[in-house]
């Protein structure tokens, strides 16, 4: 079985329960084979109708730390699991990212030839560039070294969770960063090259970018 999962916790950033279910319906257009959808959240009384919501609270604090959630032993998936970040924006098929033989893999982040690289954050922490944990994809009851050996001390050291999944995840696989560009790489709209899958909306979020882009609209679509 297929599992597809977010993340919505309250946090620094306005998303809202809409982003749960336009991300279950692009998944649902995009995703060859059936699947089931789960978010893992503190507002379960919110989740739309086709979502299974998972309870849990923001790990130390802060919501975007509570992605190691996902591989919590007690979720105790099985069969292949692909996690998306709320604000993606996915333009094709996102098959081939379930169906790559890989047991752990992450957009690649690496530094990249003549690409300046920060290795502190503004609070002093540091950065692992590695992977951006954005769009993830594993087999159900792996990683789980990556929740059950994370300690609250660890957000004192590293910048995030990716951070975090570079530090330890000696055998992840990088995922072609061609597939996974940011909106300001892409802001001009389709035609784009075949390789895009996921759109990364970081800044601005969708419902702005939608407002802001009329293509982006009529991708992100209705629930």
């Amino acid at each position: 079985p297929l599992t597809v999962c977010c993340v919505f916790v309250r946090g620094e950033y306005p998303y809202t329960a809409e982003y749960v279910a336009r991300l279950r319906a692009m998944a649902a257009r995009w995703l060859t084979a059936p699947f089931r959808f789960v978010c893992l959240t503190d507002q379960p009384e919110l989740m739309p109708v086709g979502v299974e919501p998972v309870v849990i609270q923001k790990l130390a604090g802060f919501a975007y730390w509570s992605k190691l959630e996902l591989f919590n032993p007690a979720r105790a998936w099985s069969g292949r699991v692909l996690y998306l970040d709320l604000d993606s924006l996915v333009v094709s098929s996102l098959d081939r990212i379930v169906d790559l033989p890989v047991r752990f893999g992450l957009i690649d982040d690496g530094p990249g030839v003549g690409r300046k690289v920060r290795t502190r954050d503004a609070f002093g922490r540091l950065i692992v560039r590695r992977f951006n944990s954005s769009v993830m994809v594993w087999d159900g009851g792996t990683q789980t070294e990556l929740y059950t050996e994370w300690t609250p001390d660890v957000t004192q050291r590293l910048s995030g969770d990716q951070d975090w999944i570079g530090e330890r995840s000696a055998d992840a696989v990088a995922l072609p960063a061609a597939w996974f560009p940011r909106l300001s790489q892409v802001e001009a709209g389709p035609p784009w090259s075949r390789d895009v899958a996921v759109i990364l909306s970081k800044h601005p979020k969708n419902a702005i970018a939608a407002e802001q882009f009329p293509w982006f609209g009529r991708l992100w679509g209705a629930a």
